[in-house]
């Protein structure tokens, strides 16, 4: 294979170009050290199943629609780009325990996330498509926020987890091209260990 070559352009349908901005108040959150295998779809940056070892999976980060973003940049070298995945995320809390899942969350490193866009896909930032998966991944890279000053000041903390990937990134589809995205909720939460699965 040649070091330099295109093989595929894009041709956005009507539905690309009015495609809605913004994530969901759901957000997955795994260590890629947790999962013992990925698959990824036979073509394009697609991702059709996780598996995770024993007794670990997703936990659920829930806040508000249209707090959350995701952003993308490139880091220029010499030889090769890579692509800086960033997550921000606005946690709200009212308990020391969350405060605490707050902590733990500062100190990661390799954690994975899946969003659900307001357009309704979902999407995997701090996965790296191919068998080295689990050499990238994710960590804290700044936090804002606090008790605020007048009554109607939020007191949040926005967190920034971001990390330089060798792609964009990934849709989540279990079964691409047939799946909804109501099935492939349910695969996420089925394999999310906090809060615990409903049985």
């Amino acid at each position: 294979m040649a070091c330099n070559e295109l093989t595929r352009g894009i041709n956005p349908n009507c539905e690309a170009t009015r495609k809605s901005g913004g994530l969901n108040k759901r957000i997955w959150i795994g260590l890629l050290s947790d999962l013992t295998s990925v698959v990824f779809g036979t073509v394009g940056n697609m991702v059709t199943a996780f598996t995770f070892a024993t007794d670990k999976g997703f936990v659920k980060f829930i806040g508000k629609r249209e707090k959350h973003n995701a952003v993308m940049s490139l880091e220029v070298g010499e030889n090769f780009s890579l692509r800086n995945h960033g997550v921000n995320m606005v946690a709200y809390y009212n308990t020391p325990e969350e405060l605490e899942a707050l902590d733990s969350l500062l100190d990661v490193e390799g954690a994975f996330m899946v969003v659900e866009t307001n357009s309704g896909e979902l999407e995997c930032w701090g996965l790296n498509k191919g068998a080295n998966f689990a050499n990238f991944g994710l960590k804290a890279s700044a936090i804002d926020g606090g008790s605020g000053t007048a009554i109607v000041d939020s007191n949040i903390y926005t967190l920034s987890m971001s990390g330089n990937h060798e792609n964009l990134q990934l849709y989540f589809k279990s079964v691409p091209a047939t799946s909804t995205l109501a099935e492939d909720i349910a695969i996420l939460d089925g394999q999310t260990i906090w809060p615990a699965p409903i049985v």
